[in-house]
């Protein structure tokens, strides 16, 4: 990812155009439908990410079907600016404004991202989301509520990354980029890790005004946020 802008529109143009091309710069993909995540498995809680899951497939099949995608995959690859724009807007929208969202806020959420990461695996036919690319798409997503709230709490949005993104060096690749965008910078990235974005032509781009966020009274907040977000989960 040569140019990713501060929003989340370019995260995962890359590797799905590489999966368009056929290339194999993922690892792998999440053939198996999500299931409930244990922190949601009461019932309430995992009615709401049922509903979630159901909403962030049915948001990928629509534009899939769309007159404009036509079942295309470069097409598809195209719309993706859109479609992650208006998934980080639905996920704000499901914070409602809370500083620290209930557990059914976090369920409903996290089934969003399970729903609609699984569904554009199954279209693609392999993975298209790595450590570096949902590191950027939710450290973004924290600083957007973050800045907008005057801070979070100590729940993150997420209970763990989405199933079916790639394995490979994904928890040590997402805490390191988390980290660079949330401080603004202010991260000294590993070394094995940065090479592993020069290779996949990856640049984290930092939030800017994100940083008050990410120490002082809101480190805590927001290592909590990270590591939530950051758990490598293949399925549960």
């Amino acid at each position: 990812m040569k140019k990713n802008s501060q929003k989340c529109q370019s995260v995962l143009l890359t590797l799905v155009a590489a999966c368009v091309l056929g290339s194999s710069a993922s690892v792998s993909a999440q053939v198996t439908p999500p299931t409930v995540p244990s922190q949601c498995s009461n019932s309430r809680d995992k009615s709401g990410w049922t509903s979630g899951r159901q909403s962030g497939e049915s948001r990928v099949t629509s534009v899939w079907k769309s007159a404009a995608v036509g079942q295309n995959l470069d097409n598809l690859s195209n719309a993706l600016p859109g479609l992650l724009d208006a998934l980080s807007q639905n996920l704000q929208g499901l914070a409602g404004g809370q500083r620290a969202p209930s557990q059914y806020v976090r369920c409903r959420a996290q089934g969003y991202a399970d729903g609609f990461f699984w569904r554009l695996n199954q279209l693609f036919g392999q993975c298209v989301l790595d450590g570096a690319d949902w590191a950027q798409f939710a450290a973004n997503l924290y600083c957007e509520l973050s800045a907008d709230l005057g801070g979070l709490e100590a729940a993150s949005l997420f209970v763990r990354a989405p199933v079916g993104v790639c394995g490979n060096l994904f928890e040590a690749t997402c805490e390191d980029v988390y980290r660079f965008v949330g401080r603004e910078g202010d991260h000294a990235i590993n070394a094995g890790v940065q090479a592993y974005l020069e290779l996949h032509d990856f640049v984290a781009q930092p939030f800017a005004g994100c940083r008050q966020f990410a120490e002082d009274d809101f480190l805590e907040v927001f290592e909590s946020a990270l590591h939530n977000d950051c758990t490598y989960s293949i399925a549960e």
